[in-house]
């Protein structure tokens, strides 16, 4: 699930602001970074509402974006990449 939430929110952002795309692309193709993703997701915390709706906030999704292009801008192996993503979503809990 969260994964395909990442996948969704950097998808409908590129649409929104092509100047972007191309960054982002490293996420996505030509293979999808899987476990990239789904750290990525986690930080949009989408949760399942009333009769199974998925929901989120604009700004989780905000955050999301903004850790997708910091992600993609650098292009760290994947451990490092996971580690770093975890470690901005800790600063987000603690921030809150």
């Amino acid at each position: 699930m969260y994964r395909k939430f990442a996948v969704a929110a950097i998808e409908l952002y590129q649409d929104a602001h092509t100047e972007e795309r191309s960054t982002l692309d490293w996420l996505l193709t030509p293979i999808p970074r899987y476990s990239l993703l789904s750290e990525l997701g986690r930080i949009g915390e989408p949760r399942s509402g009333d009769e199974g709706s998925l929901q989120w906030s604009v700004p989780e999704v905000n955050r999301l974006i903004e850790v997708a292009l910091e992600i993609a801008e650098t292009k760290p192996t994947t451990k490092v990449g996971v580690a770093m993503i975890r470690e901005r979503r800790r600063r987000f809990r603690s921030a809150a």
